[in-house]
């Protein structure tokens, strides 16, 4: 009997190594690498259709699994880079750094689970491992989980759990999505034309000179969507493809790598806090083309700003003195910033009406922001003279 159970062992074993056993390179298809608070979930960033011509040398890598236990990764003379490795240039291609440079390393197999042992031995990205995400591992061991779809389990999908505290349970996830070389590609996933029309009458100050763009989660890079104003209304719109599962995204003012210029939403109903307070309005999927009404740094529908603004009124304008705002809906509170953003008035209403004595404060071009009950904003200029 127990020469049975080893035999069936022995047989279950070999079938789970041959699943394995191969060539392998990343998917060359967005999505094929990204990032999430739990497993399966992509939503803090996901690699693009741009991005995986930007990493080429990333995704002609090769891993070739063979069935003594031994695992050759092939760089070709380069790979991504990235600038947590010592004597690396800018992120970007080039010559492979040790000891993330390929070779011949170690690998175990079974149950869904895989283990890499080495100096440099990694899959996916050479950053992500199971402490972290600076390229240096607890004994040169890293562990991930892998799952097989496609009618021959052609496709491997690896996922990896690291520390972090914006992710579920204090984790965070890395996932790749490898395809066995020679086979097929899978199909692309669903996608639909989403359009994008973004009000940037709440900004205090003046669109960058880059302009709006959209980006983040599932869209892109913080440059995925550059949007247009040709006709200068104020109202920056574009379209893009994106996967029908939905994400989120962001607005930015301006293209900047740090997501320094990115809308402030935070605390509204549209921002999603355990997501570094990207939208959530694609969450949850679509199944159609879909044109997107939105307010930079609001969650307001900007179609109830407008009606709002068609009943608002500030007068005089210019004034060397009082200021008299008038509404339709009940005021909250009214800020006024002056040219470089300082806040130097503050008044709290919860009226129709009010008035405001600028007589203090110095000639100029100042900005007003209106706070509504109804959670709406409106920004406007007024003058001191």
């Amino acid at each position: 009997m127990k020469k049975i159970y080893t035999l069936i062992f022995t047989i279950l074993t070999l079938s789970f190594n041959a699943q394995i056993e191969g060539s392998w390179s990343l998917n060359p298809a967005a999505g094929a690498l990204g990032v999430g608070p739990d497993s399966a979930n992509t939503s803090w960033w996901a690699i693009g259709a741009g991005d995986v011509a930007t990493r080429a040398c990333l995704f002609d890598d090769s891993i070739v699994f063979n069935s003594n236990g031994t695992y050759d990764h092939y760089m070709d003379g380069s790979t991504w880079l990235e600038s947590w490795q010592a004597g690396s240039p800018p992120e970007g291609c080039g010559t492979p750094i040790a000891p993330h440079d390929g070779g011949s390393h170690t690998y175990t197999y079974a149950n869904g689970v895989l283990t890499v042992s080495g100096p440099g031995a990694h899959v996916g990205l050479a950053k992500v491992h199971n402490n972290g995400e600076d390229g240096a591992p607890v004994n040169d061991q890293i562990t991930y989980h892998v799952t097989f779809s496609g009618a021959s389990s052609e496709i491997m999908t690896i996922d990896i759990s690291f520390p972090n505290a914006g992710g579920t349970n204090g984790l965070g996830w890395w996932r790749y999505v490898y395809l066995k070389n020679g086979a097929a590609p899978p199909p692309p996933p669903p996608s639909y034309t989403v359009t994008f029309n973004v009000h940037t009458d709440l900004i205090a100050g003046n669109v960058s000179a880059d302009g709006i763009y959209i980006g983040g989660g599932f869209v892109g890079g913080n440059d995925a969507l550059l949007l247009d104003d040709s006709d200068g209304d104020g109202v920056w719109s574009g379209s893009t493809s994106l996967d029908a599962a939905g994400g989120h995204f962001t607005i930015l003012n301006g293209n900047c790598s740090d997501w320094s210029c990115k809308e402030d939403i935070s605390g509204q109903p549209c921002a999603d806090a355990g997501n570094y307070n990207d939208r959530n309005n694609l969450l949850g999927g679509f199944s159609q083309d879909t044109t997107l009404n939105l307010q930079f740094g609001s969650c307001t529908d900007p179609t109830n700003v407008n009606q709002i603004e068609s009943n608002f009124s500030i007068y005089p304008n210019p004034s060397n003195g009082i200021i008299n705002v008038q509404a339709a809906e009940k005021i909250n509170t009214v800020n006024v910033y002056n040219m470089i953003g300082n806040l130097v008035m503050v008044r709290n209403i919860s009226n129709t009406q009010t008035t405001l004595d600028i007589e203090k404060l110095t000639n100029g071009i100042y900005f007003i922001e209106i706070n509504f009950d109804n959670g709406s904003i409106i920004n406007s200029k007024i003058i001191k003279k």
